[in-house]
């Protein structure tokens, strides 16, 4: 452990903090935060969070609970913006540009052919004023290439061949123009080498899809860049998973456990490596990724579609009808997931799939959830004092309501 102890937070991430915490208690009915010990308490760390389901409260929960201050990476777009953006600059968010914000319809159309795959050729374009070297040309159904040289203002020449394409003309088609991250690597490099913390949502972009998209380079470059230019940092710098794990994060006052996963040490071998530039810097890069990418598996619960999250969320409950903590309900949830991931061609496990399919459909014809279940089972007396019950205080909410 470094012998740099961190300054403590200033008053006003202090008082935004508190105030943080109280809003995901308004918004969630139940926050856990689990494995806080195991972030370091003054070395430098990069804190990398998924899966990204909302660029607000994914913020707001994740601040209330991280014991570290932390500098946060923000997109530009939101940074700009009146409200979230003003939060932003107070609290010393690092603005970035993500390509896919600043993605703009190219002129003319275009051609690709397989038979010359390191061009595309344009008609009525401007690629000499439109695209320059490292942009992006997307087109058809989301191929993307990569510009190495631009010709002419109807010919590119592309770093890779495109693969599964036909050749065809292209109505339109956009570019992706390519940003200098150099401003943002300096700002964070800064950070670190102060012994403080960086927060990045390494997907790229918020979703709501039920497993964690490919982790994007950016904080890969970050650490290995910032490991590079001061060898200090070496043995110092660690990268922090975090989980978010959501029940039902559509619904007002659900549920949610904050992960904090052990610390990943950079090996030095890969610092080297990152140094020597070319397939050497991103070998290392994809190397770190990978070691991340398993890292994070030990603090969310990836399923790999929403039904099969919805028959895994439904089995847990099967298997163990009694109250259970909410780190014990994730827990139990990766173990699952493992379960179906492995056995998933099992004849067993297929009938098993079917089963509790068949419960959901029930439930959801019926109106009911999985835990009312057990509430059911009352005598015709009990359900008719609580039907009457529920109408007199429906009643009187509404003489209430009605002045209003």
């Amino acid at each position: 452990m470094s012998d740099y102890i961190a300054p403590p937070p200033p008053l006003v991430y202090t008082a935004f903090r508190l105030g943080f915490r109280v809003i995901s208690h308004l918004f969630f009915r139940e926050i856990q935060t689990t494995g806080a010990h195991l972030v370091p308490t003054s070395d430098p760390c990069i804190f990398i969070v998924g899966p990204h389901a909302n660029q607000f409260i994914d913020g707001v929960t994740l601040l209330s609970r991280n014991p570290r201050h932390s500098y946060v990476l923000m997109a530009s777009v939101s940074y700009n913006r009146p409200l979230i953006g003003h939060v932003g600059k107070i609290l010393s968010a690092i603005p970035v540009t993500r390509p896919q914000d600043i993605v703009h319809k190219g002129t003319g159309h275009i051609t690709y052919d397989p038979n010359d795959p390191f061009h595309i050729k344009g008609e009525n374009t401007q690629f000499t004023q439109e695209l320059g070297p490292r942009d992006f040309i997307i087109f058809g159904r989301n191929y993307k290439g990569h510009v190495a040289h631009v010709i002419s203002d109807t010919l590119i020449e592309i770093t890779h061949a495109i693969p599964n394409t036909t050749k065809n003309t292209y109505d339109s088609f956009k570019i992706a123009p390519h940003v200098d991250q150099t401003p943002v690597y300096n700002e964070v490099h800064a950070y670190l080498n102060r012994h403080e913390c960086i927060t990045v949502f390494p997907e790229g972009g918020s979703h709501d899809r039920p497993e964690m998209l490919p982790l994007k380079a950016g904080f890969a470059v970050m650490a290995l860049g910032a490991m590079a230019e001061n060898p200090e940092l070496i043995p110092k710098l660690k990268i922090v998973p975090v989980g978010l794990n959501y029940f039902h994060p559509d619904r007002f006052r659900s549920r949610a456990v904050v992960s904090f996963g052990n610390p990943i040490s950079v090996d030095p071998h890969l610092v080297e490596q990152f140094k020597q530039g070319g397939k050497e810097k991103r070998d290392a890069i994809t190397q770190l990724l990978d070691e991340s990418d398993e890292a994070f598996k030990t603090v969310t619960t990836n399923a790999p579609d929403y039904d099969t999250l919805l028959v895994i969320q439904a089995a847990r409950r099967l298997y163990n009808t009694k109250k259970l903590s909410l780190q014990q309900v994730v827990e139990l949830n990766r173990h699952f997931v493992a379960g179906w991931v492995r056995f998933k061609e099992d004849p067993r496990l297929v009938a098993l799939t079917r089963k509790v399919k068949l419960y959901n459909d029930t439930l959801s014809f019926l109106g009911i959830r999985d835990h009312q279940v057990d509430k059911l089972n009352i005598t015709p007396v009990r359900a008719s004092l609580l039907l009457m019950r529920r109408l007199l205080k429906l009643i009187v909410l509404a003489g209430l309501g009605t002045p209003s």
